[in-house]
């Protein structure tokens, strides 16, 4: 029996992940009644019945969402999910949208197919694609015979003349309009030449959303290569097609304001980049004139440039010559002096004041003890050379 004992707290919190896990997201129906609206802004009330009754909240940023008046004694449909509250082990629907009973069963499904869209990321960021900047031929999804087409037409032609618009007509409401809207955009998609889609309707009442709201509608929408301007005709509703597609807009004039650049602002835009560039360059001309003038003044005549050319080579010519001579004159006193120190040391000259000089195989013989008599030897004098022999 102990192994089995565990803290109230921990079997509160296993029984708010059973529940919570368990239901997630419900849908009730049931009467309103303690309805309280708190300071933070948050409303509470209690949804009952005849046989039960469970507490609800309503918080503030998610009021936006409803727009019917919440009151007591009044039967509505409340979608949320379900939460328990561990310190007091309350059961609380945390609801995300109230709607009175009898308008509520379809808002409820649109609500919980949103958002089962959203959470398959049919609506993210990374599906969306950007618009030409000038689209030369723009598809059409819409009824043949409606405004919408002839809106978009007249703004096209207001706007960018140049465009072309391929209709693919469907039908915009009825039971099976979704089809006909899926198999008209099938046709665009795979027209290389169109650059992106409109797909619309003029105004109508809550019940022309309905093909709009199609989650096959959306799932091709994302699929398609092109851009989707969404462009239903209702300002207070968003349909699923507005969430899925690339863009959205209000009416198929405004999706034709979005798509097509004013031609008017085009050319205005252009003549003024040109008028800039054309004084940019103007100043850039003046620039380089203004240079070349100095510089061709700055130039001296050819005549007088060689002259002053011929000036400074003959001034260094003079500069040359004179320290050549200086040159010449130094080195040729010291090879005079370099003659006289030689002169000095010549062994042959002490000859020309009668010496003579005595060599013997090839050897000068200064003494005359190194004379060999049976040798023949030289006797050099200052104005020749006599061989003494046996």
């Amino acid at each position: 029996m102990q192994d089995v004992v565990v803290p109230v707290s921990a079997f509160v919190h296993d029984l708010k992940n059973a529940v919570e896990g368990a239901f997630g997201f419900v849908a009730l129906r049931g009467e309103i009644t303690n309805l309280t609206r708190a300071y933070s802004g948050h409303i509470y009330f209690t949804l009952k019945d005849n046989d039960a009754q469970i507490k609800c909240a309503l918080f503030k940023n998610q009021q936006k969402m409803n727009k019917a008046e919440i009151k007591n004694d009044a039967e509505y449909v409340v979608y949320g999910r379900i939460s328990v509250y561990e310190p007091r082990t309350e059961i609380t629907l945390v609801a995300s949208l109230v709607v009175p009973f009898g308008e509520g069963l379809a808002a409820m499904q649109l609500k919980m197919l949103k958002e089962k869209l959203y959470k398959e990321g049919v609506f993210d960021q990374s599906h969306k694609k950007p618009l030409p900047e000038y689209p030369a031929v723009v598809g059409v999804v819409t009824a043949e015979s409606g405004a919408a087409i002839h809106d978009i037409i007249k703004v096209s032609r207001k706007r960018f003349p140049a465009a072309q618009i391929v209709l693919s007509p469907a039908l915009v409401q009825g039971r099976d309009a979704h089809l006909s809207i899926i198999a008209a955009l099938e046709k665009l998609s795979v027209l290389d030449e169109v650059e992106v889609i409109i797909i619309g309707r003029g105004g109508g009442s809550k019940e022309d959303l309905e093909p709009f709201n199609s989650e096959e509608l959306a799932r091709r929408v994302i699929a398609c290569e092109k851009p989707i301007v969404s462009a239903v005709g209702h300002e207070t509703d968003t349909t699923i097609l507005d969430l899925a597609a690339s863009f959205s807009v209000a009416t198929p004039s405004a999706a034709a304001e979005l798509i097509f650049p004013d031609s008017t602002e085009i050319l205005q835009n252009t003549k003024h980049t040109v008028d800039l560039m054309r004084k940019e360059t103007e100043g850039i001309l003046f620039s380089k004139f203004m240079q070349l003038d100095n510089l061709t003044l700055s130039l001296k005549n050819p005549r007088e440039i060689i002259n002053s050319i011929l000036h400074d080579t003959e001034r260094l010519m003079f500069k040359a010559e004179k320290i050549l001579k200086e040159i010449i004159n130094r080195k040729s006193a010291e090879l005079s002096d370099l003659e006289k120190r030689l002169e000095t040391v010549n062994p042959l000259s002490p000859l020309q004041r009668g010496f003579a000089i005595v060599s013997q195989n090839g050897k000068t013989v200064k003494k005359s003890v190194e004379l060999e008599p049976a040798s023949p030897f030289e006797i050099r004098f200052g104005d020749g050379k006599v061989e003494i022999k046996e």
